[in-house]
């Protein structure tokens, strides 16, 4: 064989084999067959009720044994279409009666009450539970997802794995840790020790004697111009003083006590709120936030690592809500935020900071 052509050979062979894995995407690029937008998966939404909404439509199922239970006073068992098995109670106290403890250790039953539901203490519930009227629940109790349409209390001690929705109050006594999503239509009360992950409900109070009626109205921004001050290392607003613009922090900020900011705030190291500050717009650290007593933020609260929150801080308004997200949440008794409390690895109300 010619050397000539043998040498031509291999670099169109191997030319050949380098060009084949880009056919495919070659292909896509003149012919745009996959131009469409993604589907995304509804189960993933960031609907916080997602969940809650999606039960509540597989519980229409139950809706004949539910009213022949009202009207019976009796209890039924049965099995939904899925295969899971269930136990509709007419009477909601009849479950203090009831071996569940040693049931769902071997057969875990979905629960559903027509009426208000009271349940034992001491127990696991490793299935849903459906109330058309308020859940009370006993102490040191595990559940796995709860839907009430009246209130719902959780006795100290006790954990919610997936969700929990209440129609109207969800209060968790001191010691419950809410692993999973918590909302409410009413408000949220959560007592001392109590762990979190993410809350929504038009109210978030951290402490039994917390009322939010007392929260006071939005702040209102002075008619006057804006400006936006950079400022590059630390910078502190004075106490007393009123600020009126955005302001934006490389360094370190302090507020003084009582100052007053209209407009929003960012700092790329550590934020301080003195007590009795007022901010108009949002609150926002690349650090690690304090923000001190009695403190009035309008605006988002959002931090990179932490957000330490101490007590009669309000966040947001009844008429406009707001979200306080960091990583890492602290918050003592007496601060309320309305809207939502988002602790994307813990949440802790404290009785002190």
């Amino acid at each position: 064989m010619n050397p000539f052509f043998a040498v031509v050979g291999l670099i169109l062979l191997t030319s050949a084999l380098m060009v084949l894995p880009l056919l495919p995407a070659l292909a896509e690029l003149h012919g745009k067959s996959d131009a469409l937008p993604l589907s995304v998966i509804q189960q993933h939404t960031g609907e916080i009720r997602f969940f809650a909404d999606g039960f509540r439509s597989y519980m229409k199922g139950l809706e004949p044994a539910l009213r022949e239970c009202v009207s019976s006073g009796a209890h039924s068992t049965g099995t939904m279409p899925d295969g899971s098995e269930y136990l509709v109670l007419g009477r909601g106290e009849e479950a203090l009666l009831l071996p569940f403890r040693e049931r769902n250790q071997f057969r875990p039953v979905m629960i559903a009450s027509a009426s208000n539901l009271l349940l034992p203490s001491e127990t696991s519930f490793s299935k849903d539970i459906y109330s058309a009227g308020s859940v009370m629940g006993g102490t040191n109790n595990h559940y796995r997802a709860i839907l009430a349409e009246k209130d719902i209390r959780l006795g100290r001690e006790s954990s919610v794995m997936r969700w929990v929705h209440a129609v109207g109050e969800f209060s968790a006594d001191g010691g419950c840790r809410l692993y999973g999503r918590v909302s409410s239509d009413a408000g949220i009360r959560l007592s001392e020790d109590c762990s979190f992950l993410r809350l929504n409900a038009p109210y978030i109070a951290i402490g039994a004697g917390t009322d939010p009626a007392q929260a006071p109205g939005p702040v209102i921004a002075d008619a006057t111009t804006h400006q936006r001050l950079f400022h590059d290392g630390d910078f502190e607003i004075r106490a007393g003083e009123v600020f009126q613009g955005n302001l934006v922090v490389r360094g370190r900020l302090r507020i003084g006590v009582g100052a007053r900011v209209c407009g929003s705030v960012k700092s790329e190291k550590g934020l301080v709120l003195e007590p009795g500050v007022s901010i108009e717009g949002s609150l926002i650290s690349a650090s690690i936030m304090q923000i001190g007593p009695d403190c009035r933020i309008r605006g988002p609260v959002i931090a990179e690592h932490m957000v330490l929150i101490r007590k009669g801080t309000h966040c947001g308004t009844m008429e406009n809500p707001t979200t306080v997200s960091a990583p890492n949440i602290q918050v003592e008794q007496g601060v309320v935020v309305f809207g939502t409390l988002w602790a994307r690895d813990q949440g802790q109300a404290v009785a002190s900071l």
